[in-house]
């Protein structure tokens, strides 16, 4: 069955998680993907075929997060959680975004019925594909000193 935009029945970022292809952000329910950011639409096909499983992956997001924490920082609605430490939630650490209060500012946003400031403004999610967001993003994968590196470069 194919699970997309207009038509899920599967809950995407346990999918992603469990399929190698992300990490949890602080926005608590999207998944980053180490080269992409979370800057991406994601679709799935669910099948009974058996097919050997891929394993969960680290790339150093959750440090970096605890870190950073700009999507909080610059979320108009504070739907964004500023606590450094994620909380256990159905079996995942996460930090628990409130969805209401990001649905509301998104429906009655006078400028457009979106937002996405969070992936405006997060480091890691840069549209930019040079040698400088590379290398940055590498930094940022190494720890929460590192991640702090990052955070003070994309400051500047």
């Amino acid at each position: 069955r194919a699970q997309h935009f207009t038509n899920y029945n599967a809950v995407m970022p346990p999918c992603i998680i469990a399929a190698g292809l992300g990490e949890l952000t602080r926005t608590g329910d999207c998944t980053a993907h180490p080269r992409l950011g979370f800057r991406h639409k994601v679709a799935a096909v669910t099948t009974d075929l058996p097919l050997a499983p891929d394993k969960p992956i680290d790339f150093g997001m959750l440090d970096f997060c605890r870190v950073c924490g700009e999507c909080a920082d610059n979320c108009p609605s504070g739907a964004i959680t500023k606590d450094k430490e994620p909380v256990e939630y159905n079996g995942y650490l996460r930090w628990n975004t409130d969805s209401k209060k990001c649905t509301i500012f998104r429906a009655t946003n006078k400028e457009g019925s979106s937002c996405g400031r969070c992936m405006k403004v997060c480091p890691w999610d840069s549209k930019e594909q040079s040698w400088f967001h590379e290398a940055g993003t590498w930094i940022g994968s190494h720890g929460e000193a590192s991640s702090s590196l990052l955070k003070k470069i994309d400051d500047m």
